[in-house]
């Protein structure tokens, strides 16, 4: 198989215009990218340059650092950042003697791995440092700010110290200081340490080699998330935990937990932050809004709606009145009036995961692309010239497919607690009652004669009339797998398909009765994505599996591995571009980008692009230019594909 990297001319688009970058291109086949949203999703950290305040870097919750020129208004990825998908970088430091010189603690989603990585050109290059456990996660970063040949790094293996700019480490504290979420250095006397641990805090005054437990004033089994110092008066200390917000004004020989909500102490508080300009005002971001404090946290205003989880705060040096805040879902929040008004600031970021999109059969130009993680539902849009609008069945549901019908008969939504219908698009969702109700519903097709419709589930393959909507299993039907995707090819309308847990399911009556296929050559046990039939070859099968691309000129029966070992990595989805069969597109769902062939699936080439290089979960074409794919991708929302 031919593989390509290509390097090929992109474009970054935004709902402020579009801007093209040039890079190296094959002339005879050059295809173009444009990231076009929704923007938004999970911000873990968020850093203003202190030496110019307009630059601002933003850590997300899979590894990639974004960075802005216009204080926060637009947003551009770091490529190639540290490059570890799996990282969440909850911690983005700047050192405090050179601007340039950027810290990143990070966390690895599926294990306790992580690191600690340094930057010393703004970002555009990262490495790792070396820690006595290298690969631990990295919760918390402190400098000192007169001496900063101190650091010190919180980890979950313990706090680790250098005393020479980060080269060499030691660890301190030791047991005691496992799980370590937070640290901090005194401003004034960097001998004195503070850390943050996974219960209460502790504190040493002869850097490190002796440690006391700080009981007095907070509840035994507080995470302390965060820890800022006044910078004018080191004795007053914030802290921010799950249990609340907490300050000391004895350099922490103890704790008084603060009233942020007048109803009671306990709030999750993810962060705490002291004005730059004004060390009177301090910020905590919790899972229940924004508050602000105007005297040291004696009282406490709400700033937002206490429906948003704020995980990062930064206020401007240079004007103190703007106010970035770094959300769970909504991604950044600007406020340039002191936390009044706030307004969406997420150009360029996204950090979405879409699950499926599809074209409105009842308005031409109109796509929806479904949002698997965060606040579920689905965004729409025209596929020219309109910004995203997010809808909802109900706060937080997952939509796992969707289904419009012809002749305006209303539109279906399979969720993981069952199928919703609404008649149009302004009528209100409505559940369908039956055994489907409580069935997580991967998938939904409709046969060529517009007559049934199938619904894979967790539990078996439902089938309904369209004009009863009344899911029911087909009696005697022995075969309850679960359906991640079904297809009804147009070559043999008799014939319904379905990808399970089970293998190929096919069957001959409309989903009456179904059979698993012989399936010779595909690997045990492999993850079945999805599988597609040619145009032209009712025999031609392809395969989209964990375990690479695999295809069939038996009708399913005969397998075998398609494209070679570069191929051999997970396939999400599987598209037919063209009429004949020949030109066939495929997606990464391991590596990022597509792979490409123009003669049926003898040859492949790789399409990829480290602007955009996301891995992808599902394709659409657009049916009215057959020019341009819609790709739905892990991290990054919708990027549009240009195939001239």
């Amino acid at each position: 198989m031919r593989v390509k990297a290509i390097l090929f001319s992109f474009l970054f688009f935004s709902v402020f215009g579009a801007a093209a970058v040039q890079s190296a291109s094959d002339d005879s086949f050059a295809p173009r990218f444009e990231r076009l949203g929704p923007f938004g999703g999970d911000v873990r950290s968020l850093l203003i340059d202190y030496s110019a305040p307009a630059t601002v870097y933003l850590g997300t919750s899979n590894g990639e650092i974004y960075k802005s020129a216009d204080s926060g208004k637009s947003w551009k990825v770091l490529t190639p950042g540290i490059n570890q998908p799996a990282y969440v970088i909850d911690t983005l430091l700047q050192h405090p003697q050179d601007p340039r010189h950027i810290y990143a603690g990070a966390w690895d989603s599926y294990s306790e791995g992580g690191g600690l990585f340094e930057s010393g050109d703004a970002g555009a290059t990262w490495t790792r440092i070396k820690l006595p456990h290298e690969y631990t996660a990295v919760r918390g970063i402190a400098i000192s700010r007169d001496n900063p040949s101190y650091m010190l790094v919180a980890t979950i293996e313990g706090v680790f110290l250098s005393r020479d700019g980060g080269g060499e480490w030691s660890g301190v504290g030791g047991d005691l200081l496992t799980k370590a979420h937070s640290v901090a250095i005194d401003p004034v006397d960097p001998n004195i340490l503070y850390v943050g641990t996974w219960r209460l805090g502790y504190v040493s005054r002869d850097m490190g080699k002796s440690w006391t437990l700080v009981e007095k004033g907070m509840p035994l089994d507080s995470d302390i998330f965060s820890i800022a110092i006044r910078p004018d008066n080191p004795s007053v200390v914030f802290s921010s935990a799950c249990s609340g917000v907490y300050r000391s004004d004895d350099g922490v020989r103890s704790w008084t937990r603060l009233r942020v909500r007048s109803e009671q102490f306990t709030i999750r508080a993810q962060i705490i932050h002291i004005d730059p300009t004004n060390f009177s005002k301090v910020y905590t971001g919790t899972t229940e809004g924004l508050y602000a404090s105007e005297n040291e946290g004696r009282s406490w205003t709400l700033l937002t709606s206490k429906d948003i989880t704020v995980n990062a705060v930064q206020a401007d040096p240079s004007n103190n009145r703007r106010i970035l805040i770094g959300t769970e879902y909504q991604g950044v929040l600007r406020s340039e009036d002191g936390g009044k008004t706030w307004l969406p600031s997420n150009d360029g970021f996204i950090h979405k995961q879409i699950s499926w999109i599809q074209f409105d059969r009842n308005e031409k130009g109109r796509f929806l692309a479904g949002l698997h993680s965060g606040e579920g539902g689905w965004y729409n849009r025209k596929a020219v010239g309109e910004t995203w609008t997010r809808e909802q069945i109900e706060p937080g549901m997952r939509v796992l497919s969707f289904l419009t019908l012809q002749d305006g008969t209303g539109q279906l939504a399979g969720t993981p607690q069952g199928i919703y219908h609404r008649k149009n698009a302004g009528s209100p969702w409505k559940k369908l009652a039956g055994a489907v109700a409580r069935r997580t519903v991967y998938s939904l097709a409709i046969d060529q004669g517009q007559k049934i419709i199938y619904a894979g589930t967790d539990q078996g393959i439902y089938r309904a009339p369209v004009d009863t909507l009344d899911f029911r299993m087909p009696p005697g039907n022995r075969l309850v797998p679960a359906a991640w995707r079904i297809i009804t090819p147009a070559l043999t309308p008799e014939t319904i398909f379905a990808a399970t847990n089970l293998g190929i399911l096919r069957s001959h009556d409309r989903g009456v009765t179904w059979q698993v296929t012989s399936a010779h050559g595909l690997p045990e046990r492999v993850m079945i994505n999805t599988i597609v039939v040619s145009p032209t070859n009712k025999d031609h099968f392809f395969a989209g599996t964990s375990a690479g691309l695999f295809q069939s000129a038996s009708g399913g029966v005969f397998w075998e591995q398609a494209g070679g070992r570069d191929m051999k990595t997970g396939i999400a989805d599987i598209l037919f571009l063209d009429g004949d069969g020949q030109k066939i597109l495929a997606a990464d769902q391991t590596g990022g980008g597509v792979f490409m062939s123009e003669d049926g699936g003898k040859e492949w080439e790789k399409i990829i692009d480290p602007e955009f290089a996301s891995p992808v979960n599902c394709l659409m074409q657009d049916p009215n230019n057959p020019s341009l794919i819609y790709i739905g991708t892990r991290y990054e929302g919708v990027y549009r594909l240009t195939i001239e």
